[in-house]
């Protein structure tokens, strides 16, 4: 049987090999992140005042994959519903119409 390309990394364990940086989007799509690609994002979501947003990093554990599975099932927005508190996510929303 042919060597698959995985096969020849010595001692590899996963498909990236070097350190590489992802933006997962609310619906869950993955996309590789780059300098170009974030400014595009934040052009594409129509943010204006880049002081308004907030660099949020969370511990995902089993508790939290069961819930992003189970929210996805249901959802579009699905890191919204798991991870923003129901009264913050009111209260942008409010701010969205106004």
């Amino acid at each position: 049987m042919p060597a698959t390309p995985w096969a020849r990394c010595q001692g590899s364990t996963g498909f990236v090999q070097v350190v590489a940086t992802y933006t997962v989007m609310d619906d869950l799509a993955v996309a590789p992140t780059t300098n170009i690609s974030s400014i595009a994002l934040l052009n594409k979501l129509g943010v204006k005042d880049i002081d308004a947003l907030e660099e949020r990093t969370d511990s995902i554990g089993r508790k939290e994959c069961l819930e992003i599975l189970k929210v996805s099932l249901r959802s579009k927005t699905v890191l919204t519903d798991v991870f923003l508190p129901t009264n913050k996510r009111a209260r942008t929303e409010e701010e969205d119409k106004n």
